[in-house]
Parts: structure tokens; C-alpha cells; sequence
């Protein structure tokens, strides 16, 4: 039987992390729980930019609460807003859990954000989304007990890595 009660996926707006947890959820028959945002890449603007630095403190304050609710509840796979990663206690918490960085390289996660959600125009996407990953990738590989590249849209082979590395 798994020692894991919990399954975190964290990773950029993009990567498919909403689709990855209902697949482990559906397999594993546990719930699915969203608490993803992604505001920041839809608008092509950082969180400060948008809710100012007392705003950013507040709501990465506010993802860190949500996240340490979800580690009292069992049998669930939570997606995380990809801005999570930016606030130390919750890569601590994420770092105690069963946590997968779903890994999206820019140029398929520029196509996928902007075939799901309107892009303003005039923004220089591709630089702002490798800022981000310049910023927070080493930080979701750092606290990711399991990596995956979502670049080849292999659903199925994902979940069933994910069911085979907790042990189920």
C-alpha cells in the first residue's frame, strides 16, 4: 500500500497540470482538487505588476494557506497556481509531499496558453514566459519528488508513471 496520501502537481500555466490530476484522480479514485489560477501568463504580466508588492505578498500568503489545508485531507491530487513555487513556505510544504513538476518548455506552453485564453496584444509573451521559467524552474525541480515533461502530450503514460511511483 502507498505511503502518499497526497499528490501535488506544480509547474507553469500551460503545462497540463489541471488534465494530469484528473487522470491520477480518476485512476486512483481519489479527488481532484483546483487550485490553479494562472493569472500572471494569461495577461503577460507578473503578479506584483498586477496587484502591486503588498498584493503578491498577500495572495502567495493566500496560496500558502490553501496548500496547507490540503495537506490535512487524504486521497487527493491538487493542482497548484504556478506562482506557488514563488513563496518559501510552501515549497517547504510541497517539499514534505508527493509533489510532480509537470515541465512545459516555453514555446508549447506559449501555444497552448494562447490557443486556451485571449492574449492582450502587443506583449512579448515568449520573453515574459522565460523570465518565469528562468525564475522558477530550479524551484519546482528543487521540491518535486517526480518530474515529468508534458511537451509530447503523453497523458496516459504520465498517470501511469505517477500511479507507478507511489506505488500503487
Amino acid at each position: 500500500m502507498s505511503q502518499y496520501k497526497r499528490i501535488f502537481i506544480i509547474g507553469h500555466s500551460g503545462a497540463g497540470k489541471g488534465v494530469l490530476a484528473q487522470g491520477v484522480a480518476e485512476k486512483l479514485g481519489w479527488k481532484f482538487l483546483d487550485a490553479d489560477f494562472s493569472l500572471a501568463p494569461s495577461i503577460g504580466r507578473t503578479l506584483g505588476d498586477i496587484i502591486g508588492k503588498n498584493g503578491e505578498e498577500s495572495f502567495l500568503h493566500c496560496l500558502s494557506e490553501i496548500l496547507s489545508n490540503q495537506i490535512t485531507k487524504e486521497n487527493i491530487v491538487v493542482t497548484t497556481d504556478d506562482s506557488i513555487i514563488c513563496n518559501e513556505k510552501s515549497r517547504q510544504l510541497l517539499s514534505s509531499e508527493f509533489t510532480i513538476y509537470l515541465k512545459v518548455s516555453t514555446p508549447v506552453q506559449l501555444e497552448r496558453i494562447s490557443h486556451n485564453r485571449p492574449l492582450l496584444p502587443n506583449a512579448d509573451y515568449k520573453r515574459f514566459l522565460g523570465k518565469l521559467h528562468e525564475e522558477r524552474d530550479a524551484l519546482y525541480e528543487k521540491v518535486a519528488r517526480l518530474t515529468l515533461d508534458s511537451d509530447e502530450n503523453d497523458l496516459k503514460g504520465h498517470v501511469n508513471s505517477v500511479i507507478e511511483a507511489i506505488g500503487k
